[in-house]
């Protein structure tokens, strides 16, 4: 009864739960196989919306659900934006000390808590391995599951042993693993590790028309931190610029804070309290630019990323897919910018063979090192073919990972510079922005009001949630959430503006307006103000004025 009801009443309960009027394409047909009973394998793009696919069951189960996640970055924004929803979700990892994890034992035995996430490290604890087996668990979610297969760009050993934490339950959980990069050999390797028991498998597909991708070969190494800079500096909004060395994070970052950009550089040799903090930051838009290794790559949960650069080619089109698809999660448009260097290919060349070093040094077998690195070297191979290509980018990746809507590719996606004809004399912002003045003119509709991303934060503050609640639940920055806000306001959208700007705060800063004038003029106001006065409260009040004038 539980099954059949839900599964005729999922678009309300996505509405009750998630504030969401439909689900995106390829979710509603994951999320009826998991309530129908069923072991799933779902390959959606990063920003697909896999986490609902397995959040949703999870929330409508009486019985408590386990995800299984790689890293504590990740683990710690899904919480919390489940719990600025209302649902009660936990997570259990090394940031903790042992009285935070024992309380949290606690809530999971007297059944308080829905959704809890966990590092497959975790199970190594005899504590959670306890706890753990004399659970009724309804669902095991495994998120980055590519990371189980040994021939995925992720491979994780400690992946390799969920099937035997599944086996110590007293009942056998439905199973459900999720990757946004995965082969079609990687797929299969995953329900083999994983021992799924018939699976229903959907590949929603991996294009993502709202990611425009762009190429620049050859560029010497001057050139290319050059037009890293003229590039961050043509995109409005923050971004990743991902370098293949830590040496490298440091040199481009200092460069572009040299140049007037508020940018850091982000890898593992940091220690991790500092990447937190950083992390924290990035999130609250504070830095325009987080220059990093791949150490900041499936841990980053901002939806707003508006532009993602390579300075350096990647080592496998799985990992550059990955962190290139960490740019417009929140569908809008955003850029992927791979910037090449002939080097490129030497340095992944050099890190082949010293991994196949290290695993003569670990006693593996050499036939089986012979093939790893063989498949590097492939990887490798289809990156150089990426980055000269003189045909549709997009069309190369859709084949690598064997999407089926590459049957009915056309040849041409018109959101790539080979299929634009793009010519680097411009700036990708530039042609995006003349597209959309071209769309947008004389259709009488603001731009406000055709933006999902905005409409979906005034819905959650139509709900009474604060800009900081809001921000939580859909992983953006509180100063974005506002420049939401404003720009619904400023286009009609009923806002009270009483509800995050005082009579009182009202009149200071127009009081400090009136006796500011000249360049720089914001920055000037809200020195006048102090501290206790936001950017985002005053460009609400001016927007309340504009209104006015109106």
């Amino acid at each position: 009864m539980f099954r059949r009801l839900k599964y005729f009443m999922l678009e309300k309960e996505l509405e009750k739960y998630f504030s969401f009027s439909q689900f995106r394409p390829g979710q509603k047909e994951v999320v009826e196989a998991i309530i129908a009973g069923k072991d799933v394998v779902a390959l959606m793009p990063t920003g697909g919306g896999k986490s609902l696919c397995f959040q949703l069951p999870a929330i409508l189960s009486e019985n408590i659900s386990i995800v299984i996640s790689p890293l504590i970055a990740l683990m710690q924004d899904q919480v919390d934006a489940l719990n600025a929803r209302g649902i009660a979700a936990t997570y259990i990892n090394s940031s903790l000390d042992q009285y935070e994890i024992a309380e949290r034992f606690e809530d999971i035995k007297n059944g308080s808590t829905k959704i809890v996430y966990i590092a497959p490290e975790r199970f190594g604890n005899r504590e959670f391995q306890k706890l753990f087996s004399n659970l009724d668990v309804y669902l095991l979610a495994v998120d980055e599951a590519h990371c189980v297969s040994q021939w995925g760009h992720d491979f994780r050993p400690d992946y390799l042993a969920v099937k035997e934490y599944i086996a110590m339950l007293p009942k056998r959980p439905i199973v459900a693993a999720f990757t946004a990069t995965a082969t079609p050999e990687v797929k299969d390797d995953i329900i083999e590790r994983l021992a799924l028991r018939e699976p229903a498998v959907f590949v929603r597909g991996f294009d993502r028309p709202n990611l425009k991708f762009f190429v620049r070969e050859n560029l010497k190494k001057k050139e290319r931190i050059e037009e890293a800079l003229r590039i961050v500096k043509s995109i409005e909004g923050s971004g990743i610029i991902y370098a293949i060395t830590r040496k490298e994070t440091e040199t481009v970052a200092k460069y572009l804070k040299e140049n007037g950009i508020k940018a850091i550089a982000y890898h593992a040799g940091m220690p991790g309290d500092k990447r937190s903090r950083i992390q924290n930051d990035f999130m609250e838009n504070r830095f325009k630019v987080i220059v990093a290794t791949i150490a900041f790559g499936m841990g980053v949960d901002k939806a707003d990323i508006r532009f993602v650069i390579h300075v350096g080619m990647p080592s496998s089109p799985e990992g550059y897919y990955q962190e290139a698809g960490r740019a417009g999660r929140d569908g809008e448009n955003a850029f992927c910018i791979l910037l090449h260097s002939k080097s490129d290919a030497s340095l992944h060349h050099f890190f082949i063979m010293a991994n196949k070093g290290e695993m003569a040094a670990q006693g593996k077998d050499w036939a089986d090192a012979k093939v790893v690195t063989g498949i590097k070297y492939a990887r490798l191979d289809k990156m150089k073919e990426y980055v000269g290509l003189s045909t549709c980018r997009r069309l190369l990746l859709l084949e690598y990972f064997g999407d089926p809507a590459v049957a009915n590719h056309s040849g041409n996606c018109r959101g790539c510079d080979v299929c634009l004809k793009y010519k680097w004399e411009k700036t990708p912002e530039q042609e995006a922005a003349a597209k959309t003045r071209k769309a947008s003119s004389g259709n009488g509709k603001p731009l406000a009001k055709e933006s999902d991303t905005v409409m979906e934060t005034v819905k959650l503050y139509q709900q009474k949630y604060s800009a900081e609640k809001i921000a939580k639940a859909r992983s953006l920055g509180v100063s974005t959430i506002f420049s939401h806000l404003t720009r619904w306001y400023l286009e009609g959208g009923e806002l009270d503006v009483r509800d995050f700007v005082t009579v009182e705060e009202e009149k200071k800063i127009l009081r400090a307006a009136k006796e500011t004038s000249g360049a720089g003029r914001l920055s000037a106001i809200k020195e006048k103000l102090g501290e206790n006065i936001s950017y985002e409260q005053m460009r609400l009040v001016f927007a309340k004025k504009q209104r006015e004038k109106k």
